[in-house]
């Protein structure tokens, strides 16, 4: 039988004198299965090739239906993937360096675009120290001295990164039946997070568009395009060729990498196509900025020291140029919304019932809101 599964429905699932099935509406392949003893059993069912197999999602109500639904999604993804996931459940490699792979493929990159970010800390951080030990292995004060390694060397919000995704491997971790509990469940932050003020001043400015000048690519196009777009960082890096229209001067960079989940139309100023025309083509290869050919530009925490070094300037991250081409957008007397809608932020004046019944997409405004501040920033370019 079919039925809308519900907490209230299973409570109301009685034993019967044989075992019987209620198949989930909501959730097509997933049932659950109540035995004569009324133990009550999630399964989902699929085809894999010309079988039809059966798994065991878990017993209710130790896992809840919403847990059950969400492991039954994941094996369907596999499915669809081309992955048989009765062949992929508790292998004897439980090494950390295994599961972490598993995690950024099976639930990191379907879910957040920010991935990469994840795959990165949990690489340097996590699967360099304990890459060979079995997950179940690590305890609490593991993770503590990652965080304390990075607090002893200045890195006091990477603390809170570390943190931040080893919770979230570990909670997966825990769905999965990985591990029976997450070791860090009620650990919090290291520091206390300050939301940055940090602007370049013009003469700052100058002294880095110098020192761009006497970098190579990639760099040496890249922080002045990320000055002259105001977009973030990951966007630009896995910026495409393709995505370019040199005609109309744009650069729509697509929904599945924008933070918000929506395609953003960027009018490219004067300068900022200056910046593109210098960058060179490799064949075969759509990234605007790479040093491999097959993946986007890396290497930023280097070329932020390397420029840092070249223009005197200090304590500036990568997303504070972006900051500061918001701020000299609004020095130019931009309107505010006009600056949010340049940035593609979701929240701010045009926000809630204001975002819903206004559509406009203001790309006049945007066009010449950084044909002004690529001007300003042209000027400042001659400067060097």
């Amino acid at each position: 039988m079919q039925k809308a599964l519900t907490a209230k429905t299973l409570e109301a699932l009685k034993p019967q004198a044989k075992r019987y099935e209620v198949h989930d509406v909501y959730c097509p392949g997933m049932s659950v299965r109540v035995s004569a003893q009324g133990q009550k059993v999630f399964t989902v069912k699929f085809r894999y090739g010309l079988a039809q197999k059966r798994m065991k999602l878990g017993v209710y109500p130790r896992i809840s239906l919403a847990t059950a639904r969400k492991k039954a999604i994941d094996v369907l993804r596999q499915v669809d993937e081309g992955i048989d996931p009765t062949k992929r459940r508790r292998t004897a490699n439980m090494k950390v360096e295994s599961i972490c792979r598993e995690f950024i493929r099976l639930h990191a990159q379907p879910r957040n675009k920010s991935w990469r970010e994840a795959e990165r800390i949990l690489e340097r951080e996590f699967i360099s120290t304990f890459g060979q030990r079995d997950i179940r292995e690590i305890k609490r004060f593991d993770v503590l001295e990652m965080m304390d390694a990075a607090l002893a060397r200045g890195s006091s919000y990477q603390a809170n990164r570390i943190l931040s995704h080893i919770r979230k491997l570990f909670n997966w971790c825990v769905e999965r039946g990985v591990v029976e509990a997450s070791p860090i469940v009620g650990l919090k932050p290291p520091t206390k997070e300050i939301s940055r003020e940090r602007t370049l001043e013009d003469d700052e400015v100058v002294r880095l568009l110098r020192a761009c000048r006497n970098d190579v690519y990639p760099f040496r196009q890249f922080a002045p395009l990320l000055l002259a777009t105001a977009q973030r960082r990951g966007e630009l890096a896995e910026m495409r060729w393709s995505e370019i229209d040199f005609e109309a001067k744009t650069w729509v960079i697509p929904s599945e990498r924008s933070k918000n989940g929506k395609a953003h139309v960027v009018p490219l100023s004067a300068f900022a196509l200056e910046m593109l025309a210098e960058v060179p083509r490799f064949l075969d290869c759509d990234y605007v900025f790479t040093t491999t050919r097959k993946s986007p530009v890396s290497g930023f925490s280097k070329a932020l020291r390397r420029l840092s070094e070249g223009s005197q300037t200090t304590d500036w991250r990568w997303h504070d140029l972006r900051r500061t081409a918001a701020s000299g957008m609004a020095r130019l007397s931009v309107a505010p919304h006009v600056v949010e809608k340049v940035l593609n932020h979701v929240s701010g004046i045009i926000s809630g019932v204001a975002a819903v019944y206004n559509r406009h997409g203001y790309d006049h405004e945007k066009r010449d809101a950084l044909k002004q501040w690529g001007s300003t920033f042209a000027a400042l370019n001659r400067l060097t």
